[in-house]
């Protein structure tokens, strides 16, 4: 595709700008896909190299493109903004956002409580736990990975199929479990391996981990740890 500076006036490297944007935002570029690299874009524009490299350092400073060393160029994901000024769902409050966001089971079972979680739910050394590992989607596109452990005294009859058929707050309630307040801590991670495969990302990407305890009186009902992919997300929070 030969471009000239005859076709709008404008500068080359605005003309490839424009080209670059349509292509993402008709979707002929997919959000996380690597781009043509600056040879490629002089190939397929005739432009010079010079033109394609601002081009492409424009597009990065408004956000749509996205440099990794030694990878190449990709189109940044959108990201989705979560505001933390109340309890909330994931999945609820993406789904007000207009996102379908599901849940794939990948581990659902009963396990004694190990010394970590005995002392993070102050419970005792033989108290059994629901051990439950999601991996959480948005349209199809892996975006956290979680693991929620919950004491089986409070929903012994709570089962995989309850949690895949109505989620797993949805399940608690069910039960009578009152799911009245949350603490939420976050800090920044590099993914691990196994991280990495789960959320089709790559090795030592940025990530965000969040942990929550949920708790219904004084009584822990739940300890979520996730890791989400730091690309996707970013959270609010309003101060009064």
């Amino acid at each position: 595709m030969d471009m000239t500076r005859k076709e709008t006036g404008l500068a080359l490297y605005n003309q490839l700008k424009s080209k670059i944007r349509e292509k993402i935002e008709t979707g002929e570029w997919a959000e996380g896909q690597k781009i043509p690299t600056e040879k490629e874009l002089c190939e397929m524009f005739n432009v010079s190299r010079i033109t394609a490299r601002k081009a492409i350092d424009d597009l990065q400073e408004e956000n749509l493109l996205v440099k990794k060393q030694g990878k190449g160029t990709f189109i940044k994901r959108n990201q989705i903004n979560q505001s933390l000024e109340k309890f909330y769902s994931f999945s609820k409050e993406l789904t007000k956002q207009g996102l379908e966001e599901k849940a794939e089971m990948l581990e659902f079972k009963i396990m004694e409580a190990d010394s970590r979680i005995q002392r993070i739910m102050n419970i005792s050394a033989n108290e059994e736990v629901f051990a439950i590992k999601r991996l959480r989607l948005l349209d199809d596109k892996p975006y956290a990975i979680e693991v929620s452990y919950i004491p089986v005294k409070f929903t012994p009859e709570l089962t995989k199929e309850l949690v895949d058929r109505n989620g797993l707050y949805n399940s608690l309630q069910a039960f009578g479990v009152k799911l009245e307040h949350a603490t939420e801590k976050f800090s920044a991670v590099n993914l691990r391996k196994e991280e990495a495969y789960y959320l089709n990302s790559d090795f030592s990407e940025a990530g965000i981990k969040l942990t929550r305890r949920t708790y219904q009186g004084t009584d822990m009902v739940e300890y979520c740890s996730s890791i989400i992919r730091g690309d996707m997300f970013t959270y609010t929070v309003d101060l009064f």
